[in-house]
């Protein structure tokens, strides 16, 4: 303790001022009081991580490349789902979605599209439709195509959506869904065919427009997924904004330089960022790798910033040559989000009740953002026993962390997040783990996994330690 004299002097009298001051400050203050923060940098990996949405997806039951899936897809002719009117049956839905629940290697989410013609199938929409309305035969493609403007044909394709909406559009098992409804195999558009035969007439805008609005209805809290190939399909779905989840996009010629048309789209402008907030999904040219040129691969993941690719559709693996499968494998490799933790800066000792200050740097190496919610969270565990003794929120939100490796120099550029976090003022002197994990806020999802070494057996990654005193 240290006594103070002070001596003040005005006009008329002294005045002898005697204070005491303790050399320690007995309240506490709002943020702790340290001396020096630890800075804690990490280590990466450079290698293709399972997480949800990204890299490859099972293709309609296919696995060319032999790399496991977490997520699966698959599409399926409408007759498979109304055999009568108004009579459904989505079993096999159910258990495709069942089965990627519990994939072996992790729990996946699955995928799905429903169409309405498919060349080479006589008839891929039910055939009581036909009593109904109007429909003509292609001969070049051998099936029978609706009339895509009947008002009974839309009538009974919002029946089939709404239906399909009201069983899975709550369903965690289910990933996204296409708004495939309309061309060839559902891809927007019937090239190669002939006319369709009079007085039937070519598919209008207010047909399109209906198709996906019944879509949008169906699946509110579903993420959609629009296919590129129909200029005024592809901007009315990109218009569409007043949804939970904005509408990704899918091309089905990836390796193919016929993809890179899509720039030249007189729509390009309206979905050319939509990486940023919603999906971009692809699969390959032609089966048995017919139409695939190889060299496309990788750059094409990277211009349009694709998350996940089809498993399948690019060629038979065993056939490949070396080149083939390294190009399809690289392309793969660059797919989606890649999270890194750079460095984490936090104090080595602190005070209970105090609230600390943690510093973090963050990269993304991959392509594209995740687009799925995630919550990142601090957590204080006890160093002995290893029970969670607080946790905190971080202001981080992953879906807005944009690749951070410049497209020209390569160089990263990571951005620092500042966080708190408030410690209990009943916690007990002694050392304490800071643990960083990264949570589905729907518990479907395991902990995502960033591109650093060392993964805990939690699922998190160890921040560093801290030395707590306690204010008792």
């Amino acid at each position: 303790m240290k006594i103070i004299k002070v001596i003040i002097m005005n006009k008329n009298l002294w005045i002898l001022l005697i204070a005491t001051v303790s050399q320690i400050f007995t309240c506490k203050t709002t943020f702790a009081q340290t001396a020096k923060d630890e800075i804690h940098t990490f280590s990466s990996i450079d290698t293709l991580l399972l997480n949800p949405s990204v890299g490859f997806y099972k293709w309609n039951g296919q696995e060319q490349a032999p790399f496991k899936s977490l997520d699966s897809y698959e599409r399926y002719n409408w007759s498979v789902f109304e055999k009568s009117e108004g009579v459904y049956d989505f079993s096999i839905l159910q258990a495709a979605a069942e089965k990627t629940y519990h994939n072996p290697i992790g729990r996946g989410k699955f995928s799905f599209a429903i169409r309405c013609v498919v060349q080479g199938t006589n008839k891929a929409y039910p055939d009581y439709l036909d009593s109904k309305m109007n429909s003509w035969y292609s001969n070049k493609k051998k099936c029978t195509v609706p009339d895509w403007n009947s008002p009974y044909f839309l009538e009974r394709l919002d029946s089939l959506v709404a239906a399909l909406g009201r069983t899975f559009n709550n369903d965690n098992r289910i990933g996204y869904v296409e708004i495939r409804s309309y061309g060839n195999w559902g891809e927007w558009h019937l090239g190669n065919f002939e006319p369709p035969v009079p007085p039937l007439l070519p598919i209008t805008n207010a047909s399109i427009a209906h198709m996906i609005d019944a879509y949008t209805t169906a699946f509110p809290d579903k993420q959609l997924i629009m296919l590129c190939a129909n200029p005024f399909g592809i901007k009315y779905a990109m218009s569409k904004t007043n949804l939970k989840f904005p509408i990704g996009w899918r091309a089905d010629n990836w390796g193919n330089r016929g993809m890179q048309g899509i720039t030249q789209s007189e729509s390009w402008e309206y979905f050319k960022d939509r990486w940023k907030t919603a999906p971009v999904i692809v699969e390959g040219y032609g089966t048995g790798g017919r139409g695939m040129e190889y060299s496309y691969c990788l750059p094409q993941v990277e211009q349009y910033h694709i998350s996940s690719i089809g498993n399948g559709n690019f060629g038979i693996w065993s056939t490949m040559t070396a080149t083939q499968r390294d190009s399809v494998l690289m392309g793969v490799r660059h797919t989606g989000y890649h999270y890194t933790i750079r460095s984490c800066s936090m104090p080595q000792t602190s005070d209970a009740g105090t609230t600390i200050q943690i510093k973090t740097q963050w990269s993304n190496t991959g392509n594209a953002p995740t687009y799925q919610n995630w919550t990142v969270i601090y957590r204080l565990l006890d160093a002995k026993n290893g029970k969670v003794k607080g946790q905190s929120t971080s202001q981080l939100n992953l879906k807005t962390l944009l690749p951070t490796l410049d497209s020209v120099t390569k160089m990263d550029n990571p951005i620092t997040v500042s966080d708190s976090f408030s410690l209990a003022a009943n916690l007990k002197s002694g050392i304490y783990r800071l643990e960083l994990i990264i949570l589905d806020p729907s518990k479907y999802d395991s902990p995502l996994q960033l591109y650093n070494k060392d993964r805990n057996d939690n699922g998190g990654y160890d921040l560093g330690t801290i030395k707590l005193v306690s204010s008792k």
